[in-house]
């Protein structure tokens, strides 16, 4: 897009794993190569990715020379990040752009034009599931209370001060509208349809099923991992995180593990599945079933969050309401009965391709030059 000579600041949380808000951060990076990029933490080879992206420069705190942070950055969030972020000064840029989540990129000081994208409001200062379990426990809830309740005070000043509120679904948009009482636009976050190879409705049906996600109790891989071991069906695992080694251990011979795969390549594993398994729980949005789905393929997902937006039930996919192995089995034996048309999924897939994120953006940003 042709701004001129306006300068850009483009403000990311974090870069310490790759996930759906760093596809959105790289997506914003394509739309805008000459923006300068700032984040909190950033690992060595996602910084280098980010570089070789972009002609600005590259900004992040001094935090992300310590390892203990890059392997743990959520011990450090509640604590650190709101603060960096309130240090910048940004006075030089005509217009900045936040991809906020849980580190709270959006609480930076700016007299420009701000516009705010919010995968979803803190987790660690609501009631979503997240990461830093422990937090949920009396002696800690007792101990942090005072503080978060401060946080979550001045967290609505700062979404107050925003130009353009945006989010990644109608799920959190409530959230947004249930903690802060205020109104955000969605604008469904760019999922990339041209690796998915032209359908054929005549593929021989695979056997195979896959889990694709951050291995991450909030994704579910717990869940999966058990309710494969119990019905012995062929299981990809594309994915890697902290705890990898004990989702390992904990699975039979029927569950292969093949690490992190670029997008490049996931056209090759989605032509060896008959269905994509996806247990998140309180997903914000979930890009992995809109991938699925580009590539034909239905999703068997938990009825929760995000997947009610995408997934059309017993259409491009099957939903699951139990969060229990038995249910999850329960689905997968109907999903077997069923027929599902992978034209269907393809034409729901293309309901959140990229080029409607880029239209929306691009028109926001041309509302202000």
């Amino acid at each position: 897009m042709d701004i001129g000579n306006k300068k850009i600041a483009i403000i990311h949380d974090s870069l310490t794993q790759f996930g759906g808000a760093e596809r959105v951060l790289f997506y914003l990076i394509k739309m805008f190569p000459r923006a300068d990029v700032y984040t909190s933490l950033a690992s060595k080879k996602l910084k280098t990715q980010v570089e070789n992206k972009i002609t600005g420069k590259f900004c992040c705190s001094k935090l992300s020379n310590v390892k203990l942070a890059i392997k743990y950055p959520s011990l450090f969030k509640p604590y650190f990040f709101h603060y960096y972020w309130e240090s910048l000064n940004l006075d030089k840029y005509d217009l900045v752009i936040s991809s906020s989540h849980s580190f709270c990129a959006h609480w930076i000081n700016t007299k420009q034009k701000h516009i705010s994208y919010i995968h979803t409001t803190p987790r660690f200062l609501h009631d979503e599931v997240n990461q830093m379990l422990c937090l949920k426990r009396p002696f800690f809830r007792i101990i942090t209370q005072p503080y978060f309740n401060y946080l979550r005070k001045k967290n609505l000043a700062k979404l107050k001060k925003i130009d353009y509120l945006l989010t990644n679904s109608f799920n959190v948009k409530n959230r947004i509208k249930k903690y802060y009482g205020l109104d955000a636009e969605v604008i469904y976050p760019p999922v990339d349809n041209n690796y998915a190879p032209p359908i054929k409705k005549n593929i021989q049906k695979s056997n195979n099923y896959l889990f694709y996600s951050r291995l991450v109790e909030q994704k579910g891989i717990d869940l999966v991992i058990k309710t494969f071991n119990q019905n012995k069906k062929p299981l990809l695992v594309v994915g890697t995180g902290p705890k990898e080694k004990k989702w390992q251990s904990m699975a039979n011979k029927n569950i292969k593990f093949l690490g992190f795969v670029p997008d490049s390549k996931m056209a090759e594993i989605f032509q060896q599945i008959q269905a994509l398994i996806y247990a998140s729980i309180d997903e914000d949005f979930g890009m992995v079933p809109v991938e699925a789905m580009s590539h034909g393929l239905p999703v068997i997902a938990y009825k929760s969050g995000g997947s009610k937006e995408t997934i059309i039930n017993k259409k491009t996919g099957l939903f699951f309401t139990k969060y229990t192995e038995k249910d999850l089995n329960l689905a997968i034996e109907n999903f077997e009965k069923m027929l599902f048309d992978k034209q269907d999924c393809v034409r729901q897939a293309l309901k959140f391709d990229k080029s409607i994120f880029d239209k929306k953006i691009k028109k926001i940003v041309k509302n202000e030059y």
